[in-house]
């Protein structure tokens, strides 16, 4: 491997039509990210629309059909064992091994919008840790909550790691776009005079913690589209960060509308000879 693929997708329910129960969207999705070749893939939303026996069924027919191994995280809805779980894939076929996940699905679990895999990577002297999440669209509470314990967890870890998905909030310096009443504000905030301002608070902790907003760190050739652009009607709420062994080594970032929803699916590059050189052999404090 001279490369390694992530990719970050909202599957939008699963891809399954709530009121039908078509699964063309799950199915394009699936197409989208063959055609990508990932080697882990960090999914929101894998649902099966209100049925928990179909959920591990669903979840199995995008690892098989992409020849991957999934890691199932637990959902942060009330009814948390019926849908919006983040999972993972991982291309084991290729070389790559789940060691570890966390935390298990419900009802073991606690409500939380993220799950995490310790996976090896051939070339590199450590294991990553990989982290997909999907933050509250409607408590900045539960979202700096969550936030604050992935920072905790980088911070504690001094493991390279790669924490991606859907954050329902904002970095500076890209485009912001006010989401209608119903769905709330939580990534927004008064300023002076009342007016709605964007609120950074969730990229501001996880930057705090060494994470670096990869599309924003990278200059705009290694991008594409060139310039930073929203991916769900709401100004670029999908993000991929990265700890510092692993900045160096970003060579390229892309974004795909995959048809199959309402997100786009991020694409990022790692050269992996350069993630050799940069990750060591033991923690570094």
């Amino acid at each position: 491997m001279r490369q390694l693929t992530v990719v970050s997708v909202n599957t939008c329910y699963g891809g399954i039509d709530p009121d039908t129960g078509d699964d063309s969207g799950a199915r394009v999705t699936i197409e989208a990210l063959r055609g990508a070749q990932p080697h882990v893939v960090l999914l929101q939303e894998m649902d099966a629309r209100g049925d928990p026996y179909r959920l591990w069924r669903h979840l199995r027919h995008f690892a098989n059909a992409l020849d991957m191994e999934p890691v199932l995280g637990p959902s942060a809805a009330i009814r948390s064992e019926l849908g919006n779980h983040t999972a993972i894939l991982v291309a084991t076929s290729r070389g790559l091994r789940v060691v570890d996940q966390w935390p298990p699905p419900a009802p073991a679990s606690p409500r939380v919008p993220w799950c995490r895999a310790e996976v090896t990577v051939p070339g590199l002297a450590r294991p990553v840790r990989f982290c997909s999440v999907h933050l509250s669209a409607r408590s900045a509470a539960d979202q700096l909550r969550a936030a604050q314990v992935i920072a905790s967890y980088v911070r504690a870890q001094h493991q390279p790691a790669v924490v991606g998905g859907d954050l329902n909030g904002y970095a500076p310096g890209e485009p912001a776009v006010l989401p209608a009443p119903s769905r709330g504000q939580p990534h927004w905030r008064r300023g002076p005079g009342g007016v709605l301002e964007p609120d950074y608070t969730v990229h501001e902790t996880l930057a705090d913690a060494g994470l670096t907003d990869i599309a924003a760190h990278l200059p705009r050739g290694h991008r594409d589209p060139p310039e930073l652009t929203g991916t769900a009607d709401a100004g670029r709420i999908d993000r991929i960060y990265l700890t510092a062994p692993l900045t160096g080594a970003a060579t390229a970032y892309r974004q795909q509308d995959t048809g199959g929803g309402d997100h786009h699916m991020l694409l990022l590059t790692l050269d992996l000879t350069a993630a050799a050189a940069a990750v060591p052999p033991v923690p570094v404090p």
